[in-house]
């Protein structure tokens, strides 16, 4: 494991056991044992995670707000969250109720790395936890490469016209706990609900949404 990561897990082992245990709790298990779910946590951690990158971006990438939006996504998506929560062996630890079937998803994996974060900043503050979350997504090395951000919208659109569908957005605004306005985005096939996704713009909010209805369209037509 690279010491970025590790440093992420020491400050999260740092946090108090109620803390810990909740970052865990998946709702099938909250459901079952009449507890608290890391669902509130991850809320807050999300927000947490889109501050955090963006004040890096803002600060070290000099571009406009649309292009940072972009390369925001990239690093606060279901696949980079997911793909960390993978390195760090994340899956084992979260509990599920007896009535939770199937396979740990990335988009769950995602969801608890989230709520890591908010447990993290709820015992530190933001200060403290941002440079371990930028190591840990390695931002600062992918920039330095020259990250390339995908535009996942534009893919979906193509990807629905070709099949002749008919592709639609719908947005919602919520005010995060820290006051913070935030977005959801809600995509939809031929009228059929098929993802949602969350941002601090409504460019990112469609940029998230997008890309995870593009998971899940190419897993159901395999």
């Amino acid at each position: 494991m690279k010491k970025t990561k590790n440093n992420f897990i020491e400050l999260f082992n740092k946090c108090s056991d109620e803390l810990k245990d909740l970052a865990f709790t998946h709702s099938s298990f909250a459901h079952e044992k009449k507890c608290e779910s890391n669902e509130r946590v991850e809320f807050l951690g999300d927000s947490v995670l889109s501050t955090i990158v963006s004040d890096y971006l803002y600060k070290h990438y000099h571009s406009n707000e649309g292009k940072m939006s972009k390369i925001r996504s990239s690093f606060v998506c279901t696949e980079s969250l997911s793909k960390l929560a993978k390195s760090l062996n994340i899956g084992e630890k979260i509990k599920f109720g007896k009535s939770f079937q199937g396979n740990i998803s990335d988009a769950i994996l995602a969801d608890t790395i989230e709520s890591m974060i908010g447990v993290i900043y709820l015992s530190f503050g933001l200060h403290s936890i941002s440079t371990a979350v930028l190591d840990a997504l390695n931002v600062a090395e992918t920039l330095k490469k020259g990250v390339k951000p995908t535009d996942f919208k534009s893919i979906l659109q193509e990807y629905t016209q070709s099949k002749k569908q008919k592709l639609e957005y719908k947005i919602e605004k919520y005010i995060t706990p820290g006051g913070q306005e935030n977005f959801r985005a809600s995509v939809f096939v031929n009228g059929e609900f098929i993802s949602y996704g969350n941002g601090s713009t409504k460019r990112e909010a469609e940029q998230n949404s997008a890309h995870l209805a593009l998971e899940k369209l190419n897993k159901t037509t395999k």
